[in-house]
């Protein structure tokens, strides 16, 4: 009888130290999967809402053809070939609900662009079950901009995104020869450097000892190597571009210094502009300042796309 409890004393002290390693790794993994594979953003409102005529319109991805659904919005008052592309952020949906996107979009139609707002793979109505933070995106939004070439015939390009948005953005327009401008809000400029310093923001996790396991996570999750998204690599030899970086002095997830290293970037033989706004939370900087972000973003592509 004594070995007996001897024994089951044994095991229930071993029980708890093969578990914590367990217990230890479970968070951060699981933290990894769902910033990897997270629940697709609903869309709510639609350009009709905002008074717009509008088409359903649907393509598919560059890399691997996942069904992409998004809607084209016309030019209000005269037949454009000047379109303005928006790119959500991470998490959301092509109408940007929180920061009243299409609110923007009916400004652009006024204005005489067409406005081209879809949504990226695991998100709102499209297809796909991975969000790739800019490493698939970037494929997304090059079908988006083929699209209005091809489908739409349109001979001026600009894109308009914010965070991962603005980040790809960058990528896919400097590497398509047709986009003339860019309008990057809150972009990151290197991802992996970025998830290193910042991943805790997302996690909500201690930057020691659970970033490097939830970077490790999301690495093979994916199935990618965040080196290869780096906007600031691409920015660097950009040439004939015309670039816009808008971020808060205020925001928390992706600091504004993000924009600041990308705009040092930005050949000289390039047009490019930076406005750093004031107290304004992550991407919230056109809600904050509607009148002067209109101003200056309209300014801009009056002057980009001529």
């Amino acid at each position: 009888m004594d070995e007996e409890k001897k024994k089951k004393k044994s095991n229930s002290l071993w029980r708890p130290l093969l578990a914590a390693p367990f217990l230890f790794f479970l968070p951060p993994l699981s933290i990894g999967l769902y910033l990897t594979h997270p629940i697709p953003a609903k869309t709510t409102k639609n350009p009709k809402d905002y008074g717009l005529i509008f088409e359903e319109i649907q393509f598919h991805s560059r890399k691997d053809q996942v069904r992409l659904a998004g809607w084209w919005i016309p030019a209000a008052s005269t037949q454009s070939k000047k379109t303005v592309i928006t790119a959500h952020g991470y998490m959301n949906e092509r109408s940007m609900d929180g920061i009243e996107g299409l609110m923007l979009a009916r400004v652009l139609s006024e204005r005489g662009y067409n406005v081209l707002m879809f949504d990226f793979r695991n998100a709102g109505k499209s297809k796909g079950r991975t969000t790739g933070l800019g490493f698939f995106e970037n494929h997304d939004l090059y079908a988006a901009i083929d699209y209005a070439i091809q489908k739409k015939r349109q001979k001026k390009i600009a894109l308009l995104g914010w965070s991962m948005g603005a980040s790809t953005a960058l990528i896919a327009g400097c590497e398509h020869p047709a986009v003339s401008a860019i309008i990057a809000d809150s972009p990151f400029s290197d991802l992996e450097p970025f998830l290193k310093e910042n991943l805790s923001y997302w996690s909500k996790l201690p930057k020691k000892p659970f970033t490097p396991i939830i970077y490790h996570s999301m690495r093979k999750l994916l199935k990618i190597d965040p080196a290869e998204v780096s906007p600031i690599n691409l920015v660097k030899k950009a040439k004939g571009k015309s670039f816009f970086f808008i971020h808060s002095k205020a925001d928390q997830a992706i600091p504004y210094t993000e924009s600041k290293s990308l705009f040092h970037s930005v050949s000289s033989d390039n047009r490019k502009e930076l406005w750093l706004t004031e107290e304004c939370q992550h991407i919230h900087s056109y809600p904050m300042n509607k009148k002067e972000y209109t101003r200056r973003i309209v300014l801009f592509l009056d002057k980009c796309l001529k």
